[in-house]
């Protein structure tokens, strides 16, 4: 159990004793079983925040105060000015890892330190010597260069950093997918340190930024290097990507009360929404096959193999989950993260007919929205039902600004609509007003 629901649960201990529902050893036993809870300390997050903050802004005055008359000095004087950054940070490092080793803001502070002077002193030792290469170059070295801090410091900031980099670094090779694919294994390097995280505490800052970053990262990095040996086929993996986040925020390390706790859950749903959406318009899927998202050149025999596996990787993995959800029953979980099957059954189908995917995705929300609102009217839950009733509103809306409709008509429905909002809310406010 989380320290958190372990603090809700002594807090409601004696009203439960107070109530006869437990007596006072039953209560006595609890505490014994889950023992003393540490409530996390508001001043901490405060000293890592304030510590990284610190770190940052040195790191950016001191590469400041290095570009002033930079070209005046010797080239010795500059050697040793971009060298020495680096040292100060490497001796920060040591002094955390002997002195303050348990301490998070000093790890995180001084980690953030110097991955920033790494790259600085890459920079200015370049334009010292006048070293060829490109910002791809620069970049990719800097960031093999900071990973290893986040598993000598367990620090997560250069790990964010890493992830950020990379993405960056694939943004470069946009126009050649054989490099930018290279993101994947890249990735991948940082999940033992992101398990670790969610493994030690889930309900920090350090488990959501993570995911958050992570979530936002692979989202760019596949639109650098998925989809571009087969024009149209982002239809699929982006589906696949947003139902593989939505399928794991439901995991049980990701069964968090609040949202902002939970990015992996919340992205993926609004992801698989706007895309499921975006299918039931015609032109997304007339103009399918005209281009692969800025592709100039086709890709084919061994250089589009990472491709295609990366994309069956992803495909197999979202697919085990929507399985594994069935198999446990979880039907509205399951239905939600359909969007890729009926994306991939829309992608063959749009052949014999461009309206066929339309209704498919059109029928798909309809059944998505209703099953929202009775889920939340048989749960009592205000969020649940206003989730439904906002989509299926938006689906209206747009299928009525798609067609001939008079305006007349189309006003009383959007009336009607906002009448099913404000009636829904009132009944369910009641009922559980009623419940109490």
């Amino acid at each position: 159990m989380s320290k958190r629901a372990i603090k809700w649960l002594y807090q409601e201990l004696p009203a439960l004793v107070a109530k006869n529902i437990l007596n006072q050893e039953a209560a006595d036993r609890i505490k014994r079983y889950y023992g003393d809870v540490k409530s996390s300390s508001k001043i901490a997050v405060m000293l890592i925040i304030g510590g990284t903050l610190g770190a940052l802004l040195i790191g950016l005055g001191i590469i400041l105060l290095l570009a002033h008359n930079w070209e005046d000095l010797s080239r010795f004087t500059r050697t040793v000015l971009s060298i020495a950054p680096l040292v100060a940070g490497q001796g920060l490092v040591a002094w955390v890892l002997l002195k303050r080793p348990g301490s998070q803001a000093f790890t995180e502070g001084s980690a953030t330190f110097l991955s920033l002077m790494v790259g600085a002193s890459i920079a200015l030792i370049s334009q010292t010597y006048n070293i060829p290469g490109d910002t791809g170059t620069f970049i990719l070295t800097w960031m093999l260069l900071i990973i290893p801090l986040t598993y000598i410091m367990n620090a997560s900031l250069p790990a964010v950093i890493y992830l950020i980099g990379i993405t960056a670094w694939s943004g470069t090779y946009w126009d050649d997918p054989a490099k930018a694919v290279l993101f994947w294994p890249l990735a991948a390097i940082t999940i033992p340190h992101f398990i670790w995280a969610l493994r030690r505490e889930i309900y920090t800052l350090r488990s959501t930024m993570l995911s958050l970053v992570m979530v936002v990262c692979i989202s760019f990095a596949a639109s650098f290097s998925l989809g571009k040996t087969s024009p149209g086929s982002w239809v699929v993996i982006f589906p696949a990507i947003y139902a593989t986040f939505y399928f794991l925020g439901w995991q049980k390390f990701n069964k968090i009360t609040t949202n902002w706790q939970r990015p992996l859950r919340l992205i993926g749903a609004v992801g698989l929404f706007i895309l499921a959406f975006q299918f039931t318009f015609r032109g997304s899927w007339q103009y399918l096959d005209r281009y692969a998202y800025g592709l100039k050149r086709n890709i084919s025999g061994f250089g589009a193999l990472p491709d295609h596996i990366i994309t069956l990787a992803i495909i197999t993995m979202v697919i085990l989950l929507f399985y594994d959800n069935l198999k446990r029953k979880n039907w509205t979980i399951a239905l939600f993260g359909a969007v890729p099957g009926l994306a991939i059954l829309a992608y063959f189908l749009r052949e014999s007919s461009i309206f066929l995917p339309v209704i498919i995705f059109n029928v798909y929300l309809l059944a998505l929205s209703l099953s929202r609102i009775i889920l939340g009217a048989r749960n009592n839950s205000l969020a649940s039902i206003n989730s439904g009733m906002l989509m299926l509103a938006i689906l209206i809306i747009a299928r009525f600004f798609d067609s001939g409709i008079n305006f007349i008509l189309k006003g009383l429905v959007f009336i009607i609509v906002g009448i099913g909002f404000l009636v829904g809310n009132v009944i369910l406010a009641r009922r559980i007003g009623g419940a109490k």
